[in-house]
Order: C-alpha cells, then sequence, then structure tokens
C-alpha cells in the first residue's frame, strides 16, 4: 500500500512539474511579445494571460508533494507563492514592470533549472 502511494505521489509530481514547465513556456513566450512592463500593460489580453500563467506556476508549484520542494531547495517555491499572492488579492495593484520582468527574466532562469527533471522524465 504505501509504496503504490509512493508511486501515485510520484506520478502527481511529475504531472506538475510538467505542468509547471509549461506555464513558465507560456509565460515567457507571450510577455516576449512585448518590449516592455508598459507596452505589456497595454495589451490587456497578454496582460491577463501573463498573469494568468504566473498564478498556474505557482498553483502547479503548491501541488508539488512536499518532499518534492523539500528534496529541491534550490527552486525559489517562496517567490512563486509571493507572486501568484500579489496577482491573486491585489490584481488592481499588479506592477506591469515586475510582472513583465518575472515572466521574461525570472522564467527563464526557473526554466534553466527545472530543465534536467522535465528532461529526466521524457527521457
Amino acid at each position: 500500500m504505501s509504496e503504490h502511494m509512493h508511486a501515485d505521489q510520484r506520478f502527481r509530481d511529475d504531472t506538475n512539474l510538467l505542468r509547471l514547465a509549461e506555464h513558465l513556456r507560456n509565460a515567457l513566450d507571450d510577455a516576449s511579445e512585448m518590449r516592455s512592463g508598459e507596452e505589456l500593460e497595454m495589451n490587456r489580453q497578454l496582460f491577463n494571460s501573463v498573469s494568468m500563467e504566473m498564478m498556474q506556476v505557482q498553483e502547479s508549484a503548491r501541488r508539488l508533494s512536499e518532499s518534492f520542494r523539500l528534496e529541491h531547495p534550490e527552486l525559489p517555491w517562496n517567490e512563486l507563492r509571493a507572486l501568484r499572492n500579489v496577482i491573486v488579492h491585489e490584481y488592481d495593484e499588479v506592477e506591469a514592470e515586475a510582472l513583465y520582468e518575472s515572466a521574461t527574466c525570472d522564467t527563464r532562469i526557473l526554466l534553466d533549472k527545472l530543465q534536467p527533471y522535465v528532461d529526466a522524465l521524457r527521457d
């Protein structure tokens, strides 16, 4: 029974990790269509898309098991949670430049850190 639960958790972690990487790529792709936070803010559809993708990044990260997060302290779990909380609870106050920087810079860094884990799942 314990082994089965362990296998189920592993599957959930793998699935959520793949989703997390997908949302990061989507946020990066959408934000990269603009040259600045100001431009992003002027494009309501892209602004909303990037915001939603960044929220989904955190939701996917939150669904990872505690053991996975503890095994990978090099990943910025607290920063992901903080960004999501700003987007969800203070949406009218989301700083477009901060969202843009996070979606174009932070996502690249996180994707680079996640890529070995994602590659291992695909092998």
